[in-house]
């Protein structure tokens, strides 16, 4: 196994259907040329987006029923390696209508397991990551999941000294920030409602950033939209800036920000470089549909407009 591989976690696996729908309305009919259907889930939305980067990539996650086998085929079809964990019942799909002004509506189903299906994820991560540093952990768990989830797992491989990253919300984000993962990459409105304060601006921003790298996790990246994202470690605040850009879909930027900066990593640039990577993966992003669909001279083209502020 290659020793540059990075496994994209995604626990709660969906097959994305995105609809490009310029008169949408409700009770409204529309007609469309076409939709795009890939696999979907923030951790796939990553693996997709380390392959345009070049990077190795190897997913990983909760697969069940006629869409889960649907789902494999299509990331084997793709190229990509995986490792799944099958369970008893059926993958969920999600419905994004995306709009040519950049407005999205998603619609997501929740997902349903068993807690025995976690356990058997968990053990099957573990095993994988015993040839595998880097580790990124995305995305909603499905209804089902133990109330440990998932701190247990993070919590086992740093005991394996394995580099974790995590992009997540809600209860699942406060759970694994207890955990003290190596580092998270979320927006300002995810990590402001884990804490309990405002993060829009640049300055709480920087604060949320510092209260994390203080309570013991490594590296934490902010995302603030438009303007770019920032970076915080115990030596180094970062903030990257990207062109100025129309975006046609937004859906998968922030899995794409995630993506450049661990390909960065992996590749052994420095903390800055990676900011820039990410904040550039995830700003081309958004002017392709579907999620992880650009193409990389595109994303060189964006690299070379997106600029750093050590702070």
């Amino acid at each position: 196994m290659n020793p540059d591989n990075i496994i994209c976690i995604t626990p709660n696996v969906a097959l994305d259907r995105t609809l490009v729908v310029p008169d949408f309305a409700v009770g409204h009919i529309s007609r469309i040329k076409r939709a795009i259907a890939v696999p979907g889930g923030k951790g796939l939305n990553v693996l997709r987006a380390i392959g345009i980067l070049k990077g190795h990539p190897i997913a990983m996650g909760l697969l069940g029923g006629h869409t889960g086998r649907m789902i494999a085929e299509m990331v084997e079809k793709g190229g990509y390696p995986a490792e799944w964990t099958w369970y008893e019942g059926e993958t969920r799909t999600c419905t994004i209508i995306a709009h040519p002004d950049g407005n999205s509506t998603v619609i997501n189903e929740s997902g349903q397991i068993e807690s025995s299906d976690w356990t058997h994820l968990v053990d099957d991560i573990c095993r994988v990551a015993d040839n595998a540093p880097t580790i990124c952990l995305c995305g909603s768990l499905p209804l089902g999941a133990p109330d440990s989830a998932p701190s247990d797992l993070i919590k086992r491989l740093n005991v394996m000294n394995k580099q974790v990253w995590v992009d997540s919300s809600g209860t699942t984000l406060q759970n694994a920030i207890q955990a003290k993962p190596y580092a998270i990459k979320v927006n300002g409105d995810e990590i402001g409602a884990a804490l309990g304060m405002p993060v829009d601006s640049l300055d709480n921003a920087r604060e949320a950033g510092k209260r994390l790298v203080d309570d013991g996790i490594v590296v934490v990246v902010i995302t603030l939209g438009a303007d770019g994202a920032m970076l915080v470690t115990k030596d180094l605040v970062a903030k990257a800036t990207p062109p100025n850009i129309t975006p046609v879909d937004p859906i998968g930027s922030g899995d794409s920000v995630l993506a450049g900066l661990v390909t960065a990593l992996t590749n052994g640039d420095d903390f800055v470089e990676a900011i820039r990577a990410g904040v550039a993966s995830g700003t081309v992003n958004a002017l392709y549909a579907g999620g992880a669909q650009f193409p990389y001279e595109h994303y060189q083209t964006i690299l070379k407009e997106t600029t750093v502020e050590v702070l």
